[in-house]
């Protein structure tokens, strides 16, 4: 993973990562502080040791670096951090072995490797570390090596206990700050994605002006509810709505009255459509209502259906002060596997759908001419 100074550059991954570091880098320093001065209380069992000089640089290295870790680059903290991680380690496993923490570091430099430079660079990481652990562990078990101080006195000493309670603390708190910050960032991502998923699919299934099913989707729900007809015996209304006079307000009033017009169509034709029925738009002044029954309705029921539909339909829209009367023409068609075999598939059904409503729309310039 490309470590850049510009944070603007980085994908949404290296973000999370980056914006971590400045708690890290405080972490680290406000914990550097009493570290170092466990480390420091154990010259009078050990001597001054390596290891402590370096804490005590590390300490005013991270104290200096916090203050002014607006003016570093990202860069430069990641690789303090990953040095400081790095040296701690190594110096605490060959100066103290089990008696310090070193061991515990090595894993949160193995877990920042990973994290900043990929699974296979944390894996090197793991492994080198291994071997310089074995390395070290062997030379302490043949007496090459001899701890600082007697372990037994160590064991019951307040420097000890400080140190190792001090020293394991600090990199086990900076792991839980990695941890919740990755959690949060995948947690908001994931909710980002869903959020963007539905929109999608919002976006793929809904017509853009309206808001209601577009006719692609309407064609796959109405080939679903053939095939629930013929395997429960139920029947399926398709009813087409066309408006009449749509041209005439488009070309008297523009466009944008016309696309008032068709939302306005479409709420009232909404307002009259049960939860389970299915309503879109196929496209210009063209709307279709899909309907499920388990039994047939009557020639009443459907006419009391359309009349509600036409109703809706010719409520008056008031457009900039301008009340503009709405016509439909209203056409429908019945599907049952059994009782209409001349309606093979949904494009029958469509086209039976589509003959009616001309028929209507015959029937009502002859009555207007008449």
């Amino acid at each position: 993973m490309k470590l850049l100074n510009d944070i603007s550059q980085f994908s949404e991954w290296e973000k999370v990562l980056v914006n971590s570091i400045d708690k890290i880098v405080v972490i680290l320093a406000v914990c550097s502080v009493p570290a170092t001065i466990a480390s420091l209380s154990r010259i009078s069992l050990s001597g001054f040791q390596i290891s402590m000089g370096l804490h005590v640089a590390i300490a005013i290295s991270l104290v200096t670096i916090a203050i002014m870790r607006h003016k570093f680059t990202i860069k430069f903290k990641l690789n303090v951090v990953l040095l400081i991680t790095v040296l701690v380690s190594f110096v605490g496993v060959l100066n103290w072995g089990l008696l310090g923490n070193g061991i515990l570091w090595s894993v949160l430099s193995i877990i920042f490797v990973t994290l900043y430079y990929g699974i296979k660079s944390g894996a090197l990481c793991a492994a080198a570390f291994l071997f310089y652990v074995s390395i070290v562990g062997y030379l302490y078990i043949n007496g090459v090596i001899q701890p600082q101080v007697d372990p037994s006195v160590y064991a019951i000493s307040l420097s000890g206990w400080l140190t190792g309670v001090i020293g394991a603390l600090l990199p086990l708190s900076i792991t839980i700050v990695i941890i919740g910050t990755l959690y949060e960032a995948a947690r908001h991502s994931l909710l980002k994605l869903e959020q963007q998923r539905v929109e999608i699919t919002i976006l793929a299934e809904r017509d853009d002006l309206t808001g209601i099913y577009n006719a692609r989707v309407f064609h796959k729900m109405l080939q679903q509810a053939i095939e629930r007809s013929k395997r429960h015996d139920s029947w399926v209304y398709l009813i087409n709505i066309d408006l009449d006079n749509f041209k005439t307000i488009n070309d008297n009033y523009g466009h944008h009255a016309g696309d008032a017009i068709l939302c306005y169509i479409a709420k009232q034709l909404l307002n009259v459509t049960r939860g389970e029925d299915t309503l879109c738009r196929v496209g210009g002044d063209e709307f279709l209502m899909l309907i499920e029954s388990p039994h047939r309705h009557q020639p009443e029921e459907l006419e009391a259906v359309i009349e509600r539909i036409r109703a809706a339909i010719e409520i008056p829209y008031i457009y900039e002060k301008t009340k503009l009367s709405i016509k439909g023409s209203i056409g429908y068609a019945e599907y049952n596997a059994k009782a209409t075999p001349h309606l093979k598939n949904k494009d029958d059904i469509l086209k039976e759908a589509d003959k009616e409503m001309f028929k209507n729309k015959k029937v009502s310039r002859s009555q207007e001419i008449s």
